[in-house]
């Protein structure tokens, strides 16, 4: 029950955060924003680091440089992904992700995914292909596809690492912080926010309380119940946002992503079920 309600949680968070983040992209080049982005997630829980049981051991330590690993990597992609399309596009994509998550986790955490899990899986992504067919018309295939299987994987694996930080006794403080303090520190490197505006700030503070929402309940979920239920109900960010954009712009939804939605609930109904 945990893993379902911390899910469900983050998926509304998750949608929340995509269509700030769409905006933000008029307001500064994409990969610009990742860093200062991650800077100000990791101060909205930098209070509570006092408060925190810190933990230190090798696999600790090489977990939490995996994870940062896996950050950047999922920011380049879902990033740019939103400088090409639609958020609900973009978080189409990462809806993926449930397929990435019950294969690493059948690895590291066996016991924990169930074949229905797995069918689960298979229908949401069956879903995402179907409405992702022509969603980035301004990426040639290769670039669409690996920016696609960057940010589904490493959303996933970032989940599984999550439970297993848990597992080795890091707490949600410890992990949020460390990994996205790195994760600022590599992308600023990478990417100097040359052009990110100081009037843009209060626009990112508030995305960055969005986010960091989204991650607690990710963290919370995965370290309480399986990773791949909470990635498969964050799978659902796509139905969200569609509606979001529909309501906005007054427009139903393209029959595609209507079937499409079908799809992935029949995929998170099993779920629900197990």
């Amino acid at each position: 029950m945990p893993a379902i309600l911390f899910g469900t949680l983050a998926a509304f968070a998750n949608a929340a955060q995509a269509l700030i983040s769409k905006e933000l992209t008029t307001r500064a080049p994409a990969r610009q924003l990742i860093g200062v982005l991650y800077a100000a997630n990791c101060l909205v829980l930098l209070p509570l680091a006092p408060t925190a049981e810190w933990r230190w051991s090798p696999t600790i330590v090489t977990l939490h440089l995996l994870s940062v690993g896996v950050m950047v990597l999922t920011a380049i992609s879902v990033w740019d992904l939103l400088d090409a399309g639609a958020a609900s596009a973009t978080t189409t994509a990462t809806a993926l992700s449930p397929i990435p998550a019950a294969a690493l986790a059948t690895i590291v955490l066996p016991g924990l995914v169930t074949p229905l899990h797995v069918v689960a899986a298979m229908l949401v992504v069956a879903g995402v292909l179907y409405a992702l067919a022509d969603a980035f018309p301004t990426l040639d295939r290769w670039g669409r596809t690996w920016r696609i299987l960057g940010a589904a994987a490493g959303t996933g694996a970032l989940t599984v690492l999550s439970r297993l930080l848990g597992d080795a006794g890091v707490g949600l403080v410890e992990t949020y912080i460390v990994r996205t303090a790195l994760a600022a520190a590599v992308c600023v490197a990478l990417f100097p926010p040359r052009d990110v505006k100081g009037s843009d700030l209060p626009r990112l503070a508030g995305r960055s309380l969005v986010v960091t929402t989204y991650f607690v309940f990710v963290i919370l979920g995965a370290q309480s119940g399986s990773p791949v239920v909470v990635q498969t109900l964050v799978a659902t960010t796509p139905l969200i946002v569609l509606a979001v954009e529909a309501i906005r712009s007054g427009v139903a939804p393209p029959r595609r992503a209507v079937l499409a939605a079908v799809v992935v609930l029949a995929g998170v109904s099993l779920i629900l079920v197990t």
